[in-house]
């Protein structure tokens, strides 16, 4: 597998004559060689920060366009039933973000849908 990388040259003053280089400096092209080791070592260092992650207890939050994607519904049901859903805001302020725990959405989904068999509403 051959990847190429873009990275940034900065010349010591005074190495070339008649250009000055400075941050803003031309971008270099590097061919990189990964060998199939090389790919999954890589790999299994991803896997491995995903597990740690995972492993501390912190559920991964989703946008409300995820969960939508995730319960197969559109995504103003997911704003106009946030509260049920659990649904956490992010910051302060009239836009702050809305986040959801899957888990979550899902067994409130569940108790609701369950409440509303035993009122005969399905």
């Amino acid at each position: 597998m051959r990847a190429t990388s873009r990275t940034q040259v900065r010349w010591p003053s005074g190495s070339c004559s008649g250009h000055r280089r400075g941050l803003g400096a031309m971008a270099r092209r590097i061919a990189v060689d990964l060998t199939p080791q090389a790919v999954e070592q890589v790999a299994q260092r991803v896997t491995q920060l995903l597990r740690h992650r995972d492993a501390q207890g912190q559920p991964e939050l989703l946008t409300a366009g995820e969960l939508a994607r995730e319960l197969r519904v559109e995504r103003p049901w997911i704003y106009k039933h946030r509260h049920l859903l659990g649904g956490q805001r992010i910051g302060d302020g009239p836009k702050a973000p809305w986040r959801f725990d899957l888990d979550i959405a899902k067994q409130a989904l569940a108790r609701d849908t369950a409440a509303q068999r035993t009122k005969g509403e399905l």
